[in-house]
């Protein structure tokens, strides 16, 4: 029995070792293709590590060529008003769309799911023409304007609030308690994984969003991240060495973001429950 036990978690260290392995392999190879120079990368048989682990080279072209920290900061500044609008708007419109009874809610509630089968390569023209007529091209608010809320998250939030008990907000009004109160004080504090999990999901989708920055920002100044890591490719030839390098810039914050939020999963998970 014990060794049918021993060769079981060895099977299943084994599987997940190989998947970590599977999934981390992309990583690591961006994060060594850094310290390697051009003629490296270009280098046949590929070599996987590179001749030098100490050349900061690629890290130092990086800072000097481009503003590379300027499109950080505005890729924080705008994922983090997104994030913050959008876990508000979000779990206001899941609640409401949980606990409230009202004529066409359902189809309502339809209409912003359809919203999650439009690429945004659909919408872009109209969306910029919106935001021209108010002369917040080229603007932070501009920029932010299409990541405030998402369809995805009203679905989610809606989800998470339905296995709010009703008993609880009941009491909470016999108790005299607003509807306001009601939300901050008693629901959402129920809800602090389903929030903690869109917050990760929504920062890495404002972080990673390529199409609206690019046809919004005309300036070198309000570039984001993804636009930066763009620059570095042209027609004829694209700079690995520096690509990765800004590339490793750009993961830092995401993964911070991340083992943060992370950390509050865990925690509400194993807090949460009727008491």
């Amino acid at each position: 029995m014990q060794l049918r036990l021993k060769i079981q978690k060895v099977f299943l260290i084994s599987v997940v070792t190989l998947g970590a392995t599977f999934i981390l392999f992309p990583l690591i190879w961006m994060f060594l293709t850094s310290f390697k120079t051009a003629p490296e990368v270009l280098r046949v048989p590929l070599a996987f590590f590179p001749d030098n682990f100490f050349n900061f080279e690629n890290y130092k072209n990086v800072l000097e060529q481009q503003p590379f920290l300027r499109f950080i900061l505005n890729s924080m500044l705008i994922s983090g008003l997104s994030l913050v609008v959008s876990l508000i708007l979000c779990s206001m419109a899941g609640y409401g769309f949980s606990k409230f009874t009202f004529w066409g809610k359902e189809i309502l509630f339809f209409l912003i799911l359809s919203f999650l089968i439009v690429p945004i390569q659909s919408v872009v023209v109209p969306l910029f023409n919106w935001v021209a007529r108010l002369n917040l091209i080229d603007t932070f608010i501009g920029l932010s304007l299409p990541l405030l809320t998402s369809a995805f998250g009203v679905f989610f939030m809606r989800q998470a609030m339905d296995g709010v008990p009703k008993d609880y907000i009941e009491a909470a009004r016999i108790d005299g308690c607003s509807e306001i109160g009601i939300f901050f004080r008693v629901v959402l504090p129920m809800v602090k994984p389903a929030l903690s999990t869109l917050a990760i999901i929504k920062f890495m989708m404002s972080w990673n969003e390529f199409l609206w920055p690019l046809v919004s920002t005309n300036s070198t100044k309000m570039k984001v991240v993804t636009v930066g890591l763009y620059s570095y490719t042209n027609m004829y030839f694209t700079e690995y060495h520096l690509v990765t390098a800004a590339a490793v810039f750009s993961l830092i914050p995401t993964l911070l973001i991340f083992i943060t939020f992370q950390k509050g999963i865990i925690r509400s998970v194993a807090l949460s429950g009727i008491k």
